[in-house]
């Protein structure tokens, strides 16, 4: 087979991720790898160049997380036609006052940013409480600080056309803190809301096989 075919082969049968603010992108990745174990999985984390990489990649599958889905979504118009798009927690604004079904006020996000700046530790575990995510690690940093100061500025500042996002599926739970999926549903058809499930990825990547065999 030649090279080229075997790279075209490979991509074919990978997911490429972008994950969440502050997640660790090898447990993403194991979760990833348990939950659909026919694919390879790689997985970046939500840094300035991202985006650029999943499209160097030549996927033709590709996902995002919480901040991850924001970037792909954001971007909908540069990723070509033929790549599958999957969301997982997405919002299209995460901040309450933009209106689109995001739950976190600008005020908690201004603090966040603070106490990221002075104790990047605590930053992130304030983030987990808020997410409910209970499970995280907090020993340590999951990436470089200057990458989630750029997050938290993506967070605060990006806004999702809406009228592209049927060319991405969504999945977001009903219990979800940090957005109202019914209000996401409305803007977003092609949006599944999945009972039992917060923002969690672990809770949502348990959901997928029965989601996708049902």
């Amino acid at each position: 087979m030649p090279a080229s075919s075997a790279v075209a082969l490979r991509m074919s049968n990978t997911w490429i991720w972008i994950s969440g603010w502050g997640i660790c992108p090898d447990r993403f990745k194991a979760a990833a790898e348990s939950a659909l174990p026919n694919y390879q999985h790689e997985v970046l984390p939500p840094t300035p160049g991202a985006f650029e990489a999943v499209l160097r990649s030549g996927a033709s599958r590709i996902g995002g997380y919480s901040l991850g889905s924001l970037i792909l979504l954001s971007e909908l118009s540069r990723i070509p036609d033929d790549i599958e798009i999957m969301c997982l927690a997405p919002f299209t604004a995460f901040c309450e006052e933009i209106g689109l079904g995001g739950t976190t006020p600008v005020a908690s996000l201004r603090m966040l940013q603070k106490r990221l700046e002075s104790q990047p530790e605590k930053a992130i575990k304030l983030f987990y409480r808020l997410a409910g995510l209970p499970d995280e690690p907090t020993d340590q940093l999951p990436y470089p600080v200057e990458d989630l100061t750029w997050g938290l500025e993506q967070l605060a500042d990006v806004q999702v056309d809406t009228t592209l996002l049927c060319r991405a599926k969504g999945y977001v739970g009903l219990t979800d803190s940090l957005v109202r999926g019914t209000l996401l549903q409305s803007q977003w058809a092609n949006c599944d809301l999945i009972e039992n499930c917060s923002h969690s990825y672990n809770e949502l990547f348990a959901s997928l096989p029965l989601i996708e065999t049902s």
